[in-house]
């Protein structure tokens, strides 16, 4: 499984779509999603996964982190897997509790992605920096 990670709008899309050209991909876009579908094709690019985690605070953190952690394996027995992950507040705790809940998930479900992830790769305004 490999990670791009980076603000929004740094060029992580971009890079990743230049990547994958002419091979036989499958978008799963979290956003539009309110469960994460089942991989058909030979690349999985999933995006999105904070909004994901952002329609599920309701629910027991670490069944959100266990749910997408198992789909994430099962992508990986057929297909090769592309997670693009937008950091979340760059150290800035944010006001709102609800927000400052949804930026310490998104972290802590960074943290397992990363940790299984074969390689990451931040991206930085275009720049690409690997990071493992």
């Amino acid at each position: 499984m490999r990670v791009f990670v980076g603000g929004a709008f740094n060029g992580k899309r971009t890079y990743v779509k230049q990547l994958v050209m002419d091979r036989d991909e499958q978008w799963i876009e979290c956003a539009e999603v309110d469960d994460l579908p089942q991989a058909v094709s030979k690349t999985i690019v999933v995006v999105g996964l904070e909004n994901f985690v952002e329609r599920h605070l309701e629910r027991p953190e670490e069944v959100v982190i266990e749910d997408v952690m198992r789909k994430l394996t099962s992508y990986r027995e057929h297909s090769d897997v592309i997670v693009i992950v937008t950091e979340n507040g760059r150290g800035i705790v944010p006001i709102v509790a609800e927000t400052r809940e949804l930026r310490d998930r998104c972290g802590r479900l960074s943290q397992q992605i990363f940790k299984e992830a074969t390689e990451v790769t931040r991206i930085w305004y275009g720049l690409t920096e690997t990071l493992k």
